[in-house]
Order: structure tokens, then sequence, then C-alpha cells
């Protein structure tokens, strides 16, 4: 089951809806909604709007659900990847040339699945994953993890452009280990 399927799921079992009643009211098939709940498919933009609609949710839990269909999208669309790709690229080029405007040391690492950037102060080697969007999180703090033992580092950070709420409610998560996630602004401002 994807990140997606569960948080609907747990979504549907709150609002405790007739499924029947909900696919008709969302205009899809009772086997598609099923589907949905079952991660087997992930819906259209579209339908995925007519059942926020359906289920009435607020817009702090209808966002919710959109970033997790956006992410879930990203991991598993070729074009969506594709189109993640371009806009790391560009991302980390942005990161780079603030980070060395403000005089800092980067490093590119060893290791391509590791993060994207080493920051260096003095002997102390610190990793950087810089993404548009945080698609997985268990992965990804596994990388910064992984990446903070080979460098024998007690932090690491992960910049995006925006916290997103799902960012947002994994940073207890990331601090418990030393990992951080903030937009370049407020990375900028962590490592002076």
């Amino acid at each position: 089951m994807n990140s997606f399927a569960a948080h609907f799921e747990s979504i549907l079992r709150e609002r405790s809806k007739n499924l029947t009643a909900l696919a008709k009211k969302a205009g899809i098939s009772r086997p598609s909604l099923y589907d949905l709940i079952n991660g087997k498919n992930l819906p259209r933009t579209i339908t995925l709007e007519n059942l926020i609609a359906a289920l009435d949710l607020s817009e702090k839990s209808a966002q919710i659900l959109r970033d997790e269909h956006r992410s879930e999208r990203l991991r598993t669309t070729r074009k969506e990847q594709e189109k993640l790709h371009k806009e790391k690229k560009s991302f980390l080029s942005q990161v780079s040339e603030a980070l060395l405007r403000k005089g800092h040391e980067i490093s590119l690492p060893k290791d391509t699945t590791g993060p994207d950037l080493v920051l260096r102060s003095g002997s102390l080697r610190i990793p950087l994953l810089v993404t548009p969007a945080i698609t997985d999180h268990p992965s990804t703090l596994g990388h910064l993890l992984a990446a903070m033992h080979n460098l024998s580092a007690s932090r690491g950070y992960a910049c995006v452009p925006k916290l997103l709420p799902a960012d947002r409610a994994h940073l207890t998560l990331y601090a418990k280990h030393g990992v951080k996630i903030l937009t370049q602004k407020n990375l900028l401002r962590e490592i002076n």
C-alpha cells in the first residue's frame, strides 16, 4: 500500500462514510474506489478533487491528501520523475550558488546514492540533500543517516524550496536523529 492509499484509508475510517454513497457522490465506480483504497491505482487530479469535495474535508486535510497524492505520483510516474529531476537539478544549482556566495565550502560526495552536497567547515563534513520535494520520508532520512555515519557527522540537512504539511509532520522524527528539513533561506541562516 502506498502512502496516499494509507492516508486516504485513514480519512475514510475517521469519516465512516458509506463507500457506495461516497463513490457515487465523487462520480467514480465502487470498484475504482476500492482500488484507490488498496493502493492499486492513483486517482487523476479531478477525481481527487471530487473525492475531497465528497468527503467535505477541511482545507488542511485536503492539502495533506493532495501532497500525499503528488508525492506518490512523483515516485511512480515516469513523466513526473523526469520533471522532478529537472527541478532538482535547477534547485541544486541555485542552492550551491547561494552557499558559495556566502563563502561556504561545499563538495560533491563520493557516493551517488547519498546526499547531493557535503558542507565543509574545518574538519566537519555535513551531508546536505537538496530536493524540490521529499517523496519518501523514510528513505530520505535513511540516506541522510547513512551519509552522516560515513562522514562521522552529528547533523545533516534536507533542503526544500517550501515546507509542505507532509514535511512538517516528519520534523520531530528527523530532529530526533540530528537532521533538519529546511528551506534554502533557513538553511543559510542555520549554517552561518
